[in-house]
């Protein structure tokens, strides 16, 4: 049997409104097809992934390479030429775009058309940005972080922001729209150049990377990006036997309760835990990225924070080092059984809440090294 990757869905024709499509199960569905035989850094600015990074005494688990991230060569525009061709977008109007057949100057508002930028090997296209998460260095090189960030202000009816794109000559905009984007700011930028709206909600990745690619006149290579993501899942699973561990996923963010909390379920890391179906504890269960009730014949046992083992999400404010230090200080962290085993890990939020097939590639990375493992002493 052949892995398919997931269906493309049209995206809806105004506004950006948040759908109940699904992007675990797409992936899992594939896995299954295919299956038929057997930053938030605490010591310097811009980490060096080869070297232990480390926040709050514990040595912070990085797969990604920032610098090797980018595919090296790019995807060749698969309709090349001079000329125009026409797309799939979420913006208001028809839903439809003309695009340029081989963009040339990319204006990359969000993190997943930079992400998907990066994948295609596109990287020396991409012109500005915007939207990337603070400890981004992690995951994309300096070529692509330190461009030219756009402001998209939500009040602005998009005027700062087509002024900041109209310096840069984009001849492709290509927009993340959520359920409160302002189609004022779309129109805007449409005045600048072609502008194609994605849906940037995580739930929706695999659709939004399948739009991006599109845009950039990478069709194709967007699909053979998301079969390497599935590949990946799957050599994943069969290596580390996730579904045999109770895989305990929470967010360190400091402002309410113990500051630490069951992370979302439509995360990028909690989806790809999904995909490769992890086992997870009693009150962490989730589907198609929703949190689902315990089964009846498993009950809830000690902290709904523990399992066998605990990836602990960081990072994304000034003040996450010392809001980790204060979390793994305090008596309910170190009361964890994965806590007192060594068998906690610590991953950047820049990551694990990214969107894309770079981001994806990396989380199923940390799964992979660290999920059957012991971590090191902090």
């Amino acid at each position: 049997m052949t892995d398919s990757a997931p269906t493309r869905r049209r995206h809806p024709e105004r506004g950006y409104p948040r759908r109940r499509a699904r992007i675990a199960a797409p992936l899992v569905a594939a896995m299954a097809l295919a299956g038929c035989g057997p930053s938030p850094v605490d010591m310097v600015e811009h980490p060096v992934t080869t070297t232990p990074s480390r926040i709050a005494g514990e040595e912070l688990q990085r797969s990604a390479e920032p610098e090797e991230s980018c595919a090296p060569v790019p995807a060749p525009a698969e309709s090349p030429g001079s000329g125009v061709r026409t797309v799939s977008s979420g913006g208001a109007g028809s839903g439809r775009e003309e695009v340029p057949r081989s963009p040339e100057r990319i204006l990359a508002l969000g993190a997943g058309a930079v992400d998907v930028a990066c994948a295609l090997g596109l990287q020396d296209l991409v012109v500005g940005t915007s939207g990337l998460p603070r400890g981004a260095d992690v995951l994309f090189p300096a070529s692509l972080v330190d461009l030219p960030d756009i402001p998209l202000p939500g009040d602005s009816g998009g005027d700062e922001a087509a002024a900041a794109a109209r310096e840069l000559r984009p001849d492709l905009i290509v927009l993340a729209g959520t359920a409160d984007s302002d189609p004022a700011v779309a129109r805007a930028l449409a005045e600048v150049a072609p502008t194609v709206v994605y849906d940037a909600d995580a739930l929706n990745w695999t659709d939004a990377t399948e739009t991006v690619a599109d845009a950039y006149g990478r069709p194709r290579a967007g699909g053979d990006l998301l079969l390497d993501v599935i590949d990946r899942a799957r050599a994943t699973a069969a290596a580390t036997t996730p579904s045999d561990t109770w895989v305990s996923l929470v967010s360190v963010i400091g402002d309410s309760g113990d500051g630490v909390v069951v992370q979302d379920p439509d995360t990028l890391g909690s989806l790809m835990l999904e995909a490769v179906g992890a086992g997870r504890p009693p009150a962490q269960r989730t589907q198609e990225g929703e949190r689902i009730p315990p089964l009846p014949e498993s009950p809830a046992q000690g902290d709904e924070l523990d399992g066998d083992v605990i990836f602990a999400v960081v990072g994304g404010s000034p003040e996450s080092e010392e809001i980790a230090r204060r979390v793994f200080a305090s008596d309910r962290w170190t009361d964890l059984d994965a806590v007192d085993a060594r068998r906690m890990f610590v991953v950047d939020r820049a990551v694990w809440e990214g969107s894309g097939p770079v981001a994806a590639r990396a989380v199923l990375d940390d799964i992979r090294g660290s999920i059957n493992g012991i971590a090191p002493d902090g």
